[in-house]
């Protein structure tokens, strides 16, 4: 079986053997001749090591044609010690303007990325009042079919890397309630999630429609399968109930189209999610990958009777904890507990988090040395 069929299998309920390994390495990783900020590096990496590599791509969103923008950088903030890189843009619903932090994360922007760089290096927020919601509109619009086409030439390859190798290729077609965080920073996200609920729930329209585009898209260009981040919309930033009522039914929207469609989907957590586990296992999600037991309440038991059954799980060792700790035995042991805790049928092994090149290398390597013993056995 090709790696592509593995993952599907799996995916689809079924069993292999051994069970798959998938993880995924981070851009700034160097390791063993490999480089792997570029994708055909990171790949080589994966089957040197013998684990099951996919080709990730994401679908995003285009901006109306009468929007213009403009950028410039004030060097001399008094009380900060970076520049700041501030973006207007203007809309005909008004003037958005954000600014950001310039620190080595954000150095090389010519625009603001919304993005983790982003929410993490905030200085003025894009969204400030309920009123800049509309305007938003205007910045965050569905893929027309010109920028389609234009993703298309540019993916392609990555597609034809894919291809060749027999490879999945993974789609991010939706952020969620992440949008809001990198467009105002998590705390002002979460206040305002409270202070203008009707405002919020707009604003994750617009994502919302956004995503359902994007599946609609990533049918056509051929992709196995969907991934939704859901990382930033758990109850360590949001009470259940916002969860509930603004992403549970956009999530069933989009999980019932892309069955329609035939396309597998998956949605990743990290932490918080425990006060919500059941609500998402009835969604209807073919797995739910990433989850951190070492750094949240929810242990691997908890996650495996929350989901078994109804989702397969990828998930297993704590990238943060655990790979990036000093004791390669406590990786092997993770290893061993999880295909107990799992069984081999809907279980992927992977990882919480990207490989980092700060890791000890040493605990990667005993994690595959682990799971290729146990799938000898």
């Amino acid at each position: 079986m090709t790696p592509a069929e593995r993952l599907l299998t799996v995916l689809r309920g079924g069993e292999v053997t051994p069970v798959p390994c998938s993880i995924y390495f981070n851009t700034n990783l160097r390791v063993q001749g490999h480089d792997c900020s570029r994708l055909e590096g990171r790949t080589a990496l994966a089957i040197d090591l013998g684990v099951d590599p996919f080709v990730s791509v994401g679908l995003g969103h285009g901006t109306h044609a009468e929007v213009r923008s403009r950028t410039w950088i004030d060097e001399d903030v008094a009380g900060e010690f970076w520049p700041i890189f501030w973006q207007e843009w203007q809309t005909p619903s008004g003037t958005l303007r954000q600014g950001v932090r310039r620190n080595e994360t954000c150095a090389n922007w010519d625009h603001i990325h919304w993005n983790d760089a982003a929410a993490s290096s905030m200085f003025e927020p894009l969204i400030k009042e309920a009123a800049d919601v509309e305007a938003f509109r205007y910045l965050f619009q569905p893929l027309a079919e010109v920028d389609f086409n234009a993703w298309q030439i540019a993916t392609a390859p990555s597609f034809d890397h894919a291809r060749a190798l027999g490879l999945p290729v993974i789609a991010t077609y939706g952020q969620g309630l992440a949008l809001h965080m990198f467009l105002m920073g998590a705390q002002n996200a979460v206040l305002f999630s409270v202070d203008e609920p009707e405002a919020f729930d707009s604003l994750a329209s617009i994502g919302h429609e956004a995503a359902m585009r994007n599946i609609e898209y990533a049918h056509r260009a051929g992709v196995h399968v969907l991934k939704r981040f859901g990382g930033y919309e758990m109850c360590n930033f949001y009470n259940p109930e916002i969860w509930r009522r603004v992403c549970r039914p956009r999530l069933e929207r989009e999980v019932a189209r892309a069955h329609e469609l035939g396309l597998a989907i998956f949605y990743r957590v990290v932490t918080g999610m425990e006060p919500l586990l059941e609500d998402i296992a009835t969604i209807g999600f073919d797995a739910i990958e990433g989850g951190e037991p070492h750094l949240s309440r929810c242990s691997l038991e908890q996650w495996r009777d929350a989901f078994a059954g109804r989702a397969a799980s990828w998930t297993g060792v704590s990238s943060p904890v655990l790979l990036g700790g000093d004791d390669p035995e406590a990786v092997r042991s993770e290893v061993r507990k999880a295909v107990e805790i799992f069984g081999r049928r809907g279980f992927v092994l992977g990882v919480t988090n990207s490989i980092r090149r700060h890791f000890p290398w040493a605990n990667t390597l005993a994690m595959i040395d682990e799971w290729k013993r146990l799938g000898d056995g």
